[in-house]
Order: structure tokens, then C-alpha cells, then sequence
């Protein structure tokens, strides 16, 4: 359901759309939400409403998921700035590969519970049956 113009560019005012039902851009949220996001980057970024509301909607969704404590645990890590790559290195009960993998099936979790959410939002409206 989240799907916002972000301007990435912001000298030359291009706007992308970004939505939850891109896998690369939900990895990318999750990877950097801690420069990009000011509830984790404090004052170092600018306040930009969209990507804010970008954010909400990605932990509702995250919510909904119903992810195990483990999994929860990893995007935390994540969200705090770490590496995937430096969180199997902590020794903390990641292993480098089936973190990768755990990672890419928690951003597949995401894309389908956000696109279950948009299709059921649009047959509300009577857009699709």
C-alpha cells in the first residue's frame, strides 16, 4: 500500500515513485533507514513528509508479518546501521549465508503482504473484483 514521490534528486526537483511492491526498494528502506529516516538519523537529514509516511507504511506492514523474535532482531540491526555482512560477523547467532537468505525471504514477506494489502484496498473501492 505504500507508494509515495521521493525527491531524490533534490537539485534537479526529479521525483521516482517508490513503493512497497518493489523488492529493491524495500531492501534499500531497510538497508539505510538509518541515514534516511529521521526517527534514526536525527538532525542529519531533512524532514521529507513522504518518505516519513513511506516508512510508517513499511511498519505497519512489518507488523503484519508476524516475523519471528530472530527476524525481528535482524532488521533492528539493520535499521541501527549494521551490515548483513557485519551482523553474521558478531557471532550472535547469525550464519553469512542463511542470513542472506532469511533477509531476502523477510523482503518477499513484505512485497506479498503489501500487495495483499493493495489488492484488498482496491476491491473495497470496486476497482478490481
Amino acid at each position: 500500500m505504500g507508494a509515495v514521490p521521493i525527491d531524490v534528486r533534490r537539485k534537479e526537483r526529479e521525483y521516482e515513485n517508490l513503493t512497497l511492491s518493489d523488492k529493491n526498494v524495500v531492501k534499500y528502506l531497510i538497508l539505510y533507514r538509518n541515514k534516511l529516516d529521521t526517527l534514526y538519523a536525527g538532525g542529519t537529514v531533512e524532514f521529507n513528509q513522504e518518505l516519513i509516511a513511506l516508512y510508517a507504511s513499511l511498519d505497519v506492514i512489518i507488523e503484519l508479518c508476524n516475523f519471528k523474535e530472530k527476524q525481528i532482531r535482524l532488521l533492528n540491526l539493520l535499521f541501527d546501521g549494521n551490515k548483513i555482512y557485519d551482523i553474521c560477523n558478531m557471532n550472535i547467532g547469525y550464519k553469512k549465508s542463511a542470513t542472506y537468505d532469511l533477509f531476502d525471504r523477510m523482503v518477499d514477506k513484505i512485497v506479498e503482504v503489501n500487495n495483499h494489502l493493495w489488492k484488498e484496498s482496491m476491491k473495497v473501492r470496486g476497482y478490481i473484483k
